[in-house]
């Protein structure tokens, strides 16, 4: 009985492994910028990230549009 538990929570633990994956949704051509907190659109509007794995995500296929501090930071007024 043990085991067939385990093996249910296994399935649904890799289900929803898979799923995370799948959601992201993100069109990356509308990003100008991305922050830790989130990302600047080409429509001139701060966007919040909806799930930290967006982020990650992006920041992985993007580095050199992606900055590691919020978008308010006073340190980084000028963008940089």
């Amino acid at each position: 009985m043990r085991s067939r538990i385990a093996a249910i929570a296994f399935a649904i633990a890799g289900l929803t492994l898979a799923g995370a994956g799948a959601a992201y949704a993100l069109d990356d051509s509308q990003v100008a910028a991305a922050y830790a907190d989130g990302y600047m659109g080409t429509d001139n509007q701060f966007h919040e990230w909806e799930h930290r794995s967006d982020a990650e995500e992006y920041r992985a296929k993007h580095a050199d549009q992606y900055h590691p501090w919020r978008h308010d930071d006073p340190r980084h007024a000028n963008g940089h």
